[in-house]
């Protein structure tokens, strides 16, 4: 077990929004309750990206003020032809940034 394999909400670990590269981890919790929200609603979440160090948000890409980097955002494993409905279900719970990212597979959600 690594330092952060601790659940912190009933369906989700800290480690599911560690940095890949440092393993840091900031998580804004109005993200971490809008998540479990969602959860209830849409069934199992799967994170593929959590909180990013900035070198690793540069790494992938990311935008210079990328909301992963001050933990208020998560990207999410939803497939090409639930997208629409995940985004307006997410809607509803309240996420400010939606963005669905139908050719790679995933939404990114942001508070």
């Amino acid at each position: 077990m690594d330092d952060n394999d601790i659940r912190i909400a009933p369906h989700f670990s800290l480690r599911e929004f560690q940095c890949p590269c440092c393993l840091t981890v900031r998580l804004q919790p109005e993200l971490l309750s809008r998540l479990e929200a969602l959860r209830g609603r849409w069934g199992p979440l799967r994170i593929t990206s959590g909180y990013r160090c900035p070198r690793h948000n540069s790494e992938v890409g990311g935008v210079p003020r990328s909301r992963h980097m001050k933990g208020a955002a998560a990207d999410v494993v939803v497939s090409r032809n639930r997208q629409e409905l995940f985004c307006a279900v997410a809607r509803e719970e309240g996420f400010e940034s939606i963005l669905p990212y139908r050719d790679r597979g995933f939404v990114h959600l942001a508070v």
